[in-house]
């Protein structure tokens, strides 16, 4: 497996991997039409406004192996003054899961906005139904902090979103050791 940062030129199978991941997450959260239909626009749209006009304070990392991209991570750092960087996408293909490329995207991650940004939290939000990613934050020591509704798109019912929180980024940042 081998780690870099995103461009441009990966915007295509970026937005592929995001559609089918949130196909295979969200089925049953989303709308059936919206999955089957407008998902992958959707999530071309949005990684061509990231890749094409990125914050400053935007990181994209692939994970990239002889199949084309494994996983990704989005991250904002120091996005909030209370919780730190964001964690906005994190996604690894069914196909690639359990080999330790979702922590590996966390610590790079991590890594990243522990050298740049002095506030050292973490955290991300994560839909309440989604309970492999939910597990998988649980094992990587995130705590729930609280829980909001969010209108999922092609969808008229609020669901609820959860907030998970490291307060410091040392235990993501001891997932190598």
């Amino acid at each position: 497996m081998h780690y870099r940062v995103a461009n441009i030129t990966d915007l295509e199978n970026l937005a592929k991997l995001h559609a089918e991941s949130w196909r295979e997450s969200y089925r049953g959260i989303f709308s059936d039409n919206f999955l089957d239909k407008d998902v992958l626009e959707d999530r071309r749209n949005y990684w061509i406004n990231r890749l094409s006009s990125p914050k400053k304070n935007q990181f994209v990392m692939i994970a990239v192996d002889n199949n084309g991209i494994a996983g990704f991570i989005c991250a904002f750092g120091n996005e909030s003054p209370t919780w730190g960087t964001f964690i906005e996408n994190l996604h690894v293909s069914k196909s690639a899961q359990g080999r330790g490329i979702g922590k590996q995207l966390m610590y790079s991650a991590a890594k990243w906005a522990d050298e740049i940004f002095d506030h050292k939290g973490v955290y991300l939000e994560v839909l309440e139904g989604n309970l492999n990613a939910r597990n998988f934050y649980h094992c990587i020591g995130a705590k729930h902090q609280e829980t909001n509704l969010w209108l999922p798109p092609g969808s008229n019912d609020k669901v609820n979103d959860l907030l998970y929180v490291w307060e410091s980024n040392f235990p993501l940042l001891q997932i190598n050791n």
